[in-house]
C-alpha cells in the first residue's frame, strides 16, 4: 500500500536527523515547498494549525505559509495544505536549489532532465525513468555512446532511454526540441540558473534547478516530491543513513591523532595537476580520514594550491580522482614528483585512485566509496569488510542492477583487495 505523503515526509525527517549526526550538515534542512508553514522538513497537520494561528493573529507569518502562492494567507492556504498532505494538489510551488521560485502543474508525467547528469541519474534511481521524454547530449555521450570500457551505471539500469531525442547541451539546450516534447517540467543544473530562466521564458514550461550535494539529499527529496516518488526517495535516504551509520559507529571512535591526513588530486577529461585539489568530500570524513583541504576549499568544487601548501599539509594518503585509464595524472606521476619526496604519502607509497565524482556527485557511488576509504584508511578496523560485495549491494539498491560495482572495478585499475 502506498504510504501517505505525511508518513513519507515524517520518515524523511527521521532520516535527516540521523544523517546530520553522521556527516557534514546541510546548510538548511527546511523543506522549501509553499505550504510548509512552520518551516520544518515536512508538510503535515502542524502546518494547518500554524496557518490557522496566522489567520487568528497568534502566529507570525513565515516565508512558506502562503501555500497556494497567491500573496494572501487565508483559508485557501489551509485547503492547499490538505491537498498536499493527501497527494492530490493540482499545483505545487517550491523554491529550487538555485533559490528560484517555481510553480508546477501536478501530477507530472513528462520530464526532460536537461542539466548535466545529476537529474537524469536521480530519475532512474527514483524509478521515474518512464517519465523521461528527452535527454541532453552530455548524458547521451557519457551514459550511452562511450565505449563499453567507460563505466556508466545508467546504461545498464535504463538502456531503453538511449534512443530518446537529444535536447542539446546542458548549457545550450535546444529550445525547439524541448518544446516539441511537451514536458510538464524540465530539470536544469543549479549552478547555471540563467539557463533555466531562459528555457522557462522561451517555452513556458516550469524549470526546476537541482544538483547532487553528496549526502544532503535535497535533490532526491525535491525530485521525489515533484514526480510522486517520495516513498522511493525516503527508502533510498533511509538506506544510505543506515550504511553511513554502519561505518561511523566505528570511525567516530577513532581519535584525531589516528586519522590519516588525506589530500585529493582533482582533474578530469585529460587535465589534471598535483596542485588541483578537492574541496568538501563527505566520504573522507565518514571513513575516518581528515581532508586537509576542506577548510581551504569551502565548497564541493576544486581549487589550485601550491606545492608548498601540500608539503605543509604533509598528507598520509594521496587520492587521485579517476579510476579508469588512461589517467590524466597517474600514481607513478605522483610518486616520482621530485618536489613531493618528503611527503608521507609518497615516502610510504600510499597513493591510490578514487572515483570521487563522476560527472556530478552520485550519492550511490559516494556511499560505496565510504566503504572503500574506510578499508583503505583503517585496514585493521575493517579487515573483514568485503567492500566489493557491499559496493554491489549499494549500487543494486539505487539502480536495480546486479554486479555494477564489480563491473566498475573490472574496467578500472583502482586498488582491489583479494577475496
Amino acid at each position: 500500500m502506498k504510504k501517505s505523503r505525511t508518513a513519507v515526509l515524517m520518515m524523511l525527517l527521521a532520516s535527516s536527523m540521523l544523517l546530520t549526526a553522521a556527516s557534514p550538515p546541510a546548510q538548511d534542512r527546511t523543506l522549501k515547498v509553499f505550504g510548509n508553514a512552520n518551516m520544518d522538513v515536512v508538510i503535515d497537520e502542524e502546518d494547518i494549525e500554524y496557518v490557522q494561528g496566522i489567520i487568528a493573529g497568534t502566529n507570525e507569518e513565515t516565508d512558506l505559509a502562503d501555500a497556494n502562492y497567491d500573496g494572501r494567507i487565508d483559508e485557501e492556504d489551509i485547503a492547499q495544505i490538505e491537498l498536499i498532505i493527501a497527494g492530490e494538489e493540482t499545483k505545487l510551488t517550491l523554491i529550487d536549489m538555485a533559490n528560484r521560485t517555481v510553480t508546477i502543474s501536478m501530477p507530472v508525467e513528462r520530464v526532460v532532465p536537461a542539466g548535466l547528469k545529476d537529474d537524469f541519474r536521480t530519475l532512474i534511481q527514483l524509478g521515474a525513468a518512464d517519465k523521461i521524454v528527452g535527454i541532453n547530449n552530455y548524458v547521451k555521450e557519457y551514459a550511452y555512446e562511450k565505449p563499453a570500457t567507460y563505466w556508466a551505471p545508467e546504461r545498464d539500469a535504463a538502456p531503453e532511454l538511449a534512443g530518446l531525442p537529444d535536447v542539446g547541451g546542458y548549457t545550450n539546450p535546444n529550445m525547439e526540441i524541448i518544446a516539441s516534447l511537451k514536458p510538464d517540467v524540465v530539470f536544469e543544473y543549479a549552478p547555471i540558473p540563467d539557463v533555466a530562466d531562459a528555457i522557462q521564458d522561451k517555452i513556458g514550461v516550469p524549470v526546476v534547478c537541482v544538483q547532487s550535494l553528496q549526502f544532503d539529499f535535497d535533490m532526491l527529496r525535491i525530485m521525489g516530491l515533484i514526480t510522486g516518488t517520495e516513498e522511493r526517495a525516503e527508502e533510498l535516504i533511509s538506506y544510505a543513513d543506515e550504511k553511513i551509520e554502519e561505518i561511523t559507529t566505528i570511525t567516530s571512535e577513532i581519535p584525531e591523532s589516528d586519522r590519516p591526513r588525506v589530500y585529493g588530486i582533482s582533474g578530469t577529461q585529460g587535465v589534471a595537476l598535483v596542485t588541483k585539489t578537492w574541496g568538501r568530500y563527505d566520504p573522507i570524513n565518514i571513513a575516518g580520514g581528515i581532508n586537509v583541504a576542506e577548510e581551504f576549499v569551502t565548497s564541493s568544487g576544486s581549487v589550485m594550491v601550491s606545492k608548498e601548501q601540500i608539503l605543509d599539509w604533509n598528507p598520509d594518503i594521496i587520492l587521485i580522482h579517476g579510476i579508469s585509464p588512461p589517467h590524466a595524472i597517474s600514481i607513478e606521476d605522483v610518486l616520482s614528483d621530485p618536489d613531493l619526496q618528503t611527503v608521507n604519502a609518497v615516502k610510504n607509497r600510499n597513493v591510490q585512485y578514487a572515483k570521487y565524482g563522476a560527472i556530478g556527485l552520485d550519492p550511490a557511488t559516494c556511499l560505496a566509496e565510504c566503504y572503500y576509504f574506510a578499508k583503505l584508511f583503517h585496514p585493521d578496523l575493517f579487515d573483514d569488510l568485503d567492500e566489493e560485495e557491499i559496493g554491489d549491494e549499494i549500487l543494486e539498491k539505487f539502480y536495480g542492477v546486479e554486479g555494477l560495482y564489480t563491473n566498475m572495478l573490472d574496467l578500472s585499475d583502482r586498488y582491489r583487495w583479494e577475496t
